[in-house]
């Protein structure tokens, strides 16, 4: 874009461009949740639908822009040190919930498996009983039926 016009055009679309990035409201998909020290003229440049070279230095009216993207990013990771600690953290946090989480998960897991197999077990002895009592032999199936052989359930 050789005219003046064109020139402050395109600056305007990078300006509108850094703006939505700063507030995390970009319209490219790979710039969304971008981290701001991360930040270039390239980015700039394609999230104002540019290619990756539409900035440059040696143009007089892209400087004031490069200049502010250079300062946003030199403040964003500056930023960054305490944020990473802070981040850091909260995710420990995060990682020992889930950790507490799955204990609770897994106990519970195996008193389900071991009231089945006892549930299984019981099945098994009432089928054998009513083949023993189809041969003649009813009142033992009476006792199993009304037994509950010390079995107590909870609900996990």
């Amino acid at each position: 874009m050789k005219s003046g016009d064109g020139t402050s055009k395109g600056v305007g679309a990078c300006e509108e461009a850094l703006q939505r990035l700063l507030v995390g409201k970009p319209v490219v998909p790979e710039h969304v949740a971008l981290d701001l020290s991360k930040l270039t003229a390239s980015i700039v440049s394609l999230e104002a639908g540019f290619d990756r070279g539409y900035l440059k230095k040696s143009r007089k009216a892209h400087l004031p822009l490069l200049a502010q993207i250079e300062a946003v990013r030199a403040e964003a990771s500056k930023g960054a040190g305490s944020s990473s600690g802070k981040k850091i953290r909260q995710m420990e946090s995060q990682l020992a919930a889930l950790e507490k989480t799955l204990s609770i998960a897994q106990m519970q897991r195996d008193n389900v498996l071991a009231q089945n197999m006892m549930l299984w077990q019981r099945v098994r002895e009432l089928e054998h009983s009513m083949a023993y009592s189809r041969s003649g032999h009813s009142a033992k199936v009476e006792s199993l039926l009304h037994s509950d052989k010390g079995m107590t359930f909870t609900s996990a």
